[in-house]
């Protein structure tokens, strides 16, 4: 009789021990995240990279620098078909060394230059081995018809301190200047080049 009467017990301490191992497993698995996420974070993802250069048919006006967006332009009309080839072609290097990337975007034809081989990190001077691919790109642009528009970019790291430039947003800018500086040697019609 009493182990019928000790039944109902034992299944109540039964089930105490699962529900106290599973909150503890529970527990564990939420400390884990934790952890992970504290020291391996995992990258917000960002919408498509703003490209380093633009390009686009005659007919769109000549872009000056803006605080707008790159995706909040709207160009003229899509670039001709032998464009994109044409860039291809003659940034061929450059494109299997993975130093740019030639690609549509939008409306547009965007040149992507790497930081990695044009910028010392929290840097904004060219480094020297990116200006004879630098003034490719801008004989390249020179030869296709269009308004370009140099947009900079920097990784998710922020300046150090002491750096010249307060922010990301401060060297983006900088970045752009200086790729825009070096493709305007290149271009006759200055007018065609903006940066932001």
């Amino acid at each position: 009789m009493s182990e019928t009467a000790d039944a109902p017990r034992k299944i109540v301490r039964i089930a105490g021990y699962g529900a106290a191992l599973t909150a503890g497993v529970m527990l564990v698995a939420a400390l884990t995240l934790w952890l992970l996420d504290l020291f391996f974070p995992v990258p917000v993802p960002h919408s498509v990279p703003p490209p380093a250069a633009l390009l686009h048919p005659a007919e769109a006006p000549a872009l000056a620098s803006q605080s707008a967006p790159v995706r909040s332009l709207a160009p003229a009309s899509a670039p001709r078909p032998d464009q994109l080839p044409r860039i291809r072609a003659g940034l061929a290097a450059e494109i299997a060394s993975g130093m740019v990337t030639v690609d549509r975007f939008g409306g547009w034809i965007a040149i992507r230059i790497a930081n990695a081989g044009s910028f010392e990190p929290g840097r904004a001077e060219l480094l020297p081995g990116f200006i004879a691919s630098g003034r490719r790109i801008a004989a390249l642009v020179e030869q296709q018809p269009g308004a370009v528009r140099v947009v900079g970019h920097t990784d998710d790291r922020a300046p150090a301190r002491g750096s010249a430039y307060k922010d990301n947003q401060a060297l983006s800018a900088a970045r752009a200047a200086a790729v825009a500086e070096l493709l305007r040697t290149g271009l006759s019609d200055k007018g065609r080049l903006g940066a932001e």
